[in-house]
């Protein structure tokens, strides 16, 4: 698995910390810390509710515990899923040029590589067409997206690209960072 960003974790120390609750729940606490410093600290508090990690790159709230995986990796995409955001903080952000991008490669062969021919696949290209003069505008695009396009492509067929948060995506490095090191 590929880093998602250059921040380096390699010269950090990664100490747990294990408590009890009251419950008798399990509670586990993993710093990732380069020395003393703070600079570039992240602090995992992991019960059996949820996540929630703190540090110099913000705080962030998961609905579910964390596990490592035994492949040394997380999932952005299922990790984003179960991300809740308590604050101000954007995990991602719409990106309207990768998304006619993703548009573009649907309509120069994309849906026929899903799939389609004949007329479903002339609608696709035509829907698309239309769908891309709304892409600057986030709120219009959805809008269209979602109320105009043809009812024989799935919503998931539908780009909509949104570019995550750097803070976040280095999260993600250090939860990776962690499962590399429990491995």
């Amino acid at each position: 698995m590929e880093k998602r960003t250059s921040w380096d974790f390699s010269e950090y120390t990664h100490r747990v910390e294990v408590f009890k609750s009251e419950e008798g729940n399990e509670i586990r606490v993993d710093h990732l810390q380069n020395g003393d410093s703070s600079v570039g600290y992240v602090k995992f508090v992991n019960d059996s509710r949820g996540l929630s990690v703190f540090g110099d790159f913000g705080n962030w709230i998961f609905c579910r515990p964390f596990h490592p995986s035994p492949d040394g990796f997380v999932s952005f995409g299922y990790w984003n899923e179960k991300l809740k955001t308590y604050s101000c903080q954007d995990h991602a952000k719409y990106d309207s040029d990768r998304t006619l991008e993703e548009i573009k490669d649907l309509i120069n062969g994309g849906l026929e590589e899903i799939g389609l021919t004949g007329d479903e696949l002339e609608k696709g290209v035509e829907s698309l067409k239309c769908l891309s003069e709304y892409v600057d505008d986030e709120i219009e695009y959805l809008y269209h997206a979602y109320r105009g396009f043809p009812n024989n492509l799935d919503y998931e067929y539908i780009p909509y690209v949104k570019t995550a948060s750097y803070r976040l995506l280095v999260v993600f490095d250090a939860f990776d960072e962690i499962c590399k090191r429990l491995k």
